[in-house]
């Protein structure tokens, strides 16, 4: 096979690749993402993605995940997360390549206050990554509770990494969740970040039981 022939197969794979995810890209437009991963089944082609409610800090945080995914290995951990402030929970793909994280911060503010709080926290990210490519920002209204998010692009060694970052109260505290994976998965995964972002639900009660007055 000469160098011309390859340059066809190459061509050729990757217009087929593009087609699929154009495919799907306009698949996930036309379904209902929240209510499908609430309902435990987001189909994408002929794959289909199972979802479970999961639940955080005695369930005072639950939100829908993936039911493949499973706790990443300190190991690892120590690898993708070696900061003393890594998440308290990462949950991983079996590729690793798409985690799902939650963090109680120690922060403590009024609700009023979150949509400044999330600028605040996404210009902190700009200064440490300065080469980041930020894509949005906003705040979304989800089980009658404000959640502020943010996404964006980073450079790891050899790729590109998608990430969606959304922070929201627990009684008085921040509770910061992401969902990241690599930029080639983004068109599948970006929407999914956004819909499972979308099936959170927030218990405030304090951790030995007692309700938050």
């Amino acid at each position: 096979m000469n160098f011309m022939d390859e340059e066809v197969i190459e061509m050729t794979k990757h217009a087929r690749q593009k087609k699929r995810l154009e495919n799907i890209e306009n698949q996930l437009l036309h379904t209902d993402i929240v209510q499908a991963i609430k309902e435990g089944q987001l189909t994408i082609e002929d794959e289909i993605i199972e979802f479970a409610e999961s639940s955080f800090y005695e369930d005072q945080i639950r939100m829908f995940i993936p039911t493949a995914f499973e706790e990443m290995e300190p190991e690892l951990m120590d690898i993708k997360y070696p900061s003393s402030r890594r998440p308290d929970y990462i949950y991983t793909s079996e590729s690793t390549s798409i985690n799902i994280t939650m963090k109680m911060m120690e922060q403590q503010i009024q609700e009023e206050e979150l949509e400044d709080f999330t600028h605040t926290m996404m210009n902190i990210l700009r200064k440490l990554q300065p080469d980041a490519d930020m894509l949005d920002i906003g705040i979304k209204e989800v089980d009658g509770r404000q959640i502020g998010y943010f996404d964006f692009i980073t450079k790891a060694l050899d790729s590109k990494i998608y990430n969606l970052m959304f922070l929201f109260m627990v009684g008085d505290n921040v509770a910061t969740g992401s969902v990241n994976c690599l930029k080639t998965e983004m068109p599948i995964w970006q929407p999914i970040a956004y819909g499972m972002m979308e099936s959170i639900s927030i218990e405030n009660k304090s951790l030995d039981g007692e309700g938050v007055v």
